[in-house]
């Protein structure tokens, strides 16, 4: 049986679709960045909201599954948004060949505030929902947003094997 194009799904994917897209677009970017007085990169902001929502520092290769992306990637940005005094590098007192990654307090302070933009966004034109509605979207996308990084994250290469007798 066919869907119909009005079919509540069919009507999400689109709706999750157009919004991803004008969210990526950079005119949105750099009015939503201009608007709370920062300059930052849209994949940098990414990697600050999850260094920012992690309870302890992270390796660039944790940081880097987090966001679905390869690791340098995130090593490029990093060194960008540690140039700019947004995210500390300490090495790891478990294992001096890496470091681990956390945001600084003006990089808190950045995150704080273009999250306050988009809040400002959403309610401007969410206001007429109540607070039941609103969490029952939010649930959606966090289902949605928990699935992708689940499907797509990258699996850990196997441990090298031991070499031992026996």
């Amino acid at each position: 049986m066919p869907h119909s194009p009005d079919a509540p799904l069919d009507r999400l994917v689109r709706a999750v679709t157009s919004l991803s897209y004008a969210l990526g677009r950079s005119r949105v970017h750099e009015e939503l960045t201009a608007s709370v007085g920062v300059t930052v990169e849209r994949p940098e902001i990414a990697l600050l909201r999850v260094l920012y929502a992690s309870p302890e520092p992270l390796r660039v290769t944790d940081l880097a599954a987090r966001l679905l992306v390869r690791s340098p990637h995130v090593t490029r940005q990093v060194a960008r948004l540690e140039a700019a005094g947004l995210v500390r590098r300490v090495p790891d007192a478990l294992d001096h060949r890496t470091h681990l990654l956390s945001t600084t307090a003006h990089g808190r302070q950045v995150v704080d505030r273009i999250d306050q933009g988009m809040r400002d966004s959403f309610r401007a034109t969410l206001d007429d929902l109540t607070d039941r509605q609103l969490a029952d979207a939010a649930e959606v996308m966090e289902r949605l947003a928990a699935d992708a990084a689940a499907r797509y994250e990258e699996p850990h290469p196997a441990p090298p094997p031991t070499r031992g007798g026996g």
